[in-house]
Order: C-alpha cells, then sequence, then structure tokens
C-alpha cells in the first residue's frame, strides 16, 4: 500500500461506518426501551437488564476471537458475515414473545456484533494511510455518536407511536447494503503466514470473560460476596490463569502476550477500561432515574440522553484532526479522561436536585470528554502492535470497552440496590445515581493516570513490518 493508502479506503471507510452505526443504534435504542421492556414482560431491572447484557456477554467472550480469526482468513470476509448474522438475530429480536427469547436472540446480535467490531478498526487501519489514522478514527467516532444520538430519539418516537418490536427492524435493511459494499470494495486477504488457530485459549478465554460478566451482573443484584457469585469469579481467575499457561505455549495464540511490553499498548488498553467503567457506572441506570427521579416520559427522556451522543460526535473529528496535525496522543487522551472524571463528578454532586437540563449538560460533558479521548487513546494502541496483528488489536480495543461497560453497569446497579431505587421512589433513585456517577468519577481518575504513565507516543510513521 502506498502513503496515499488503498485505493478504495473511502468506499471501505463508508462500510465500516454504516456497520458501526447500526450497532450503536441498537445499542442506544434497546438502553431507551428497557422500562418498556420491564413492564412487557413483567420483569424487574434484575432480570430485563439481561436484554442489554446478554448482547454484551457475547461481545466479551468473543472480540479477541473474532479479530485473531479475521488476521488469519481476511477481515473483509469476517467484517460481511458478522453483518449477516446480526441481521438475522434483529429479525429474531423483533419476533421475541417471551423474555428469554429475546436473550437469546441478543447472544446472537452479539456474536455478530463481535465479528463487526474487532475487523473494523482493523480494515481502517490497513486502507488508510498513517498521516490520516487519527482523523480516520475520528470520523468513526462521529459514526459511533450518530447511532447513540439517533437512537433514543429514535427509540422515544417509535416505541410510543408503534411498538418496541419495530426498533430492530431498521438493522436489517442496513445490514445489507453494509455487507454488499464490504465484499465489494474491503480487502478480503488474511495473513500469509501460519493459519493455525488457538482452540484451547479461544474456548478458555470465551469462559473466563463469560464468567466474569455473569459475576459482574449478579453481584451488582445479589452482593459481590454471595456464593454464587464468588464461584463465578473463581472460575473466571482459573480460566484466565489456564489462558495465560496455554498463550505462553502455543504457537500462534489468542493474544500475542509479548504486546503487554509494551508500555503505549498496556496503558491505552489500561486507559479505555477505566474510561468506560466511568460511562457505564451510569448510562444503565439514567433511563431508570430520568423516570422514576425525573419522571419524564419515554419521548422526553429520549431527548434528554441525546446530549451525550450529539456532543460526542461533534467533538470526536476534531480529537482525531488534532492528533494528525500534532502527532501526540498521549495527553490529548489524558485531557478527555479528566474531563470524564470532572463530568461524572459534577453529576453525582447535582444528580439529587437538578432538573433535566442540568441532567443533559451533564451528559454533554460526558460526550465532551469521550469525544476527546477515544480517538488519540485508539490510534495509540492501534499503532502499536505489528500488521499482521491488527485485527486482535482491534478485538482487544473494542473487548476493554465491552468489558469496561459491563464492569460499569454492575457499579450503577450496585448502587441503584444499596439506594433502594424502586418505581415508587424517585429519591432513592436520585441517591443510586449520585453514588454510581461519584464512583464512575474515581474511574475516571484512574483512566488519566494510566494515559499518562504510559509515556510519550505519537502517531507512528511508518508502518510496522510485515
Amino acid at each position: 500500500m502506498d502513503d496515499k493508502g488503498h485505493p478504495h479506503r473511502h468506499v471501505a471507510f463508508a462500510a465500516v461506518a454504516v456497520g458501526t452505526f447500526m450497532s450503536t443504534l441498537d445499542a442506544s435504542v434497546v438502553n431507551v426501551a428497557l422500562p418498556t421492556l420491564a413492564d412487557e414482560f413483567a420483569a424487574g431491572l434484575g432480570l430485563v437488564e439481561w436484554v442489554v447484557l446478554a448482547y454484551l456477554l457475547a461481545l466479551a467472550g468473543l472480540l479477541l476471537n473474532a479479530g485473531r480469526i479475521s488476521d488469519l482468513v481476511g477481515r473483509g470476509r469476517v467484517y460481511a458475515v458478522g453483518l449477516g448474522i446480526f441481521a438475522l438475530a434483529s429479525a429474531a429480536c423483533a419476533a421475541a414473545t417471551s423474555l428469554p427469547f429475546l436473550v437469546g436472540a441478543r447472544v446472537v446480535q452479539g456474536i455478530g456484533g463481535a465479528m463487526m467490531n474487532a475487523a473494523g478498526p482493523a480494515i481502517l487501519i490497513e486502507v488508510f494511510p498513517l498521516s490520516q489514522r487519527g482523523r480516520v478514527l475520528g470520523w468513526v467516532g462521529l459514526a459511533v455518536s450518530a447511532g447513540l444520538a439517533a437512537g433514543p430519539a429514535i427509540g422515544g418516537f417509535v416505541i410510543d407511536a408503534l411498538s418496541w418490536r419495530w426498533i430492530f427492524l431498521p438493522n436489517v435493511p442496513l445490514a445489507v447494503l453494509a455487507a454488499v459494499v464490504v465484499l465489494r470494495a474491503v480487502p478480503g486477504r488474511g495473513s500469509s503466514g501460519t493459519k493455525r488457530f488457538d482452540v484451547a485459549g479461544s474456548v478458555l478465554l470465551a469462559f473466563c470473560l463469560g464468567a466474569l460478566t455473569l459475576a459482574l451482573s449478579l453481584g451488582g443484584r445479589e452482593g459481590f460476596l454471595a456464593p454464587a457469585v464468588l464461584g463465578l469469579g473463581l472460575a473466571a481467575l482459573v480460566c484466565g490463569i489456564a489462558f495465560v499457561q496455554v498463550e505462553r505455549r502455543h504457537p500462534a495464540p489468542v493474544i500475542d502476550l509479548s504486546l503487554f511490553r509494551n508500555r503505549v499498548f498496556t496503558g491505552s488498553a489500561l486507559a479505555g477500561l477505566l474510561v468506560f467503567i466511568t460511562v457505564g457506572a451510569v448510562n444503565l441506570v439514567m433511563p431508570f432515574y430520568l423516570t422514576q427521579a425525573q419522571g419524564l416520559d419515554t419521548r422526553q427522556m429520549g431527548l434528554v440522553l441525546t446530549a451525550l451522543p450529539v456532543t460526542l460526535a461533534l467533538v470526536s473529528p476534531i480529537s482525531g484532526a488534532a492528533v494528525d496535525r500534532s502527532g501526540s496522543t498521549r495527553w490529548i487522551a489524558t485531557t478527555g479522561a479528566l474531563l470524564a472524571a470532572g463530568a461524572l463528578l459534577v453529576l453525582g454532586l447535582v444528580a439529587e436536585r437538578t432538573g433535566p437540563l442540568g441532567i443533559a449538560a451533564c451528559l454533554g460533558g460526558i460526550g465532551l470528554a469521550v469525544g476527546t479521548f477515544q480517538s488519540p487513546n485508539n490510534t495509540a494502541l492501534m499503532g502499536s502492535v505489528p500488521a499482521d496483528r491488527l485485527g486482535t488489536a482491534g478485538g482487544l480495543l473494542a473487548t476493554v470497552r465491552v468489558t469496561g461497560m459491563l464492569v460499569g453497569n454492575a457499579i450503577g446497579a450496585a448502587a441503584f440496590v444499596a439506594a433502594g431505587a424502586e418505581p415508587a421512589n424517585g429519591a432513592g433513585a436520585a441517591h443510586g445515581m449520585q453514588i454510581a456517577a461519584l464512583l464512575g468519577a474515581g474511574a475516571g481518575l484512574l483512566a488519566a493516570a494510566a494515559s499518562l504513565a504510559r509515556g510519550p507516543a505519537g502517531v507512528p510513521r511508518s508502518s510496522p513490518q510485515r
């Protein structure tokens, strides 16, 4: 590839952007629908949250495996298959007649989403020149924001006017369109090296992350000292230790553990994990806070939630362009993490006494922070790996995002339970949001420290050796 990049790079970007928009639109619409789904299936937060967590569980368990497969067989092929799976699962979600069926369909959606999220960043890094890397990742952030921004507003209106089932149907034509574009324009070749796949490591990793996800979910409702939670935590630890031992000996591991010797790679991954813990601490419980403590209906709630992704959409391309101009990622990412901590701190201080406009302003602050942070942090992480591990790096990038959201969701749910939040207890919901936001602010400060400690790293000026 020359310094101008792949000749079809802009078409490839369009395909990745469409898939990214679709998956984030789906996620944000489902968050708005949680109170409606709780009424539809006569289920409480502890059960209906599995509509979100089931999707994240499949993502967390399979992202790294999907990334490694994309390195072996071709990122374009994996992305297109993921789109097809996502479309079929979306149709199944729309046809669900029970909560278990809906949760099962969301698991299948997560499988498709894992393939898309792992291969997408790797495709862009592969086809765009180094001088445009920060910018293109910033524009992907815009696609993420557009999906998140459209989701609450569209979801609120669609649920009120039609039914929650209709929120899944737009995925089908969008996925078909993106799959056609991917198959025509995205490079499909895989690695020219070994085609061996680490089956044992793949299984252990999936069980490790799956057990961890279940432990976090149950711990938020039943307490982290409950026997089932402790058992799942122990299982995750055992599988994790076994996974590391297998990876050290396998000639073609799922994750090349030597990557973690690179301070930029490890620091960027840790900072990303902590920033998404910050966001996850409030995003799952925010719809319940807005309905219970603020008394908003679904349509009003959707408009308030839109403040975060709209701000993120405005900031992401600017942050990416700043990375390309300055060649620096460390200070911009650290600033974003500090802004996240500040926004959550303000939210925690005002949650019990402000109105919808104040909450929208806080959510806008979170969007400003994440938009500032993501592009430089992702650029640093993706630029620190060799070309034949871009899929794995893309999978790890998405894994830390999903795992961070899961940990944050568990923190938020635990805060709500501890505060006694119930539909008839608006004060309890407000107090639960206060606790969740303050804990999230602490995670944001740790993210800033991790970003700062990874050391100076600019935008790479030469491609890794293939």
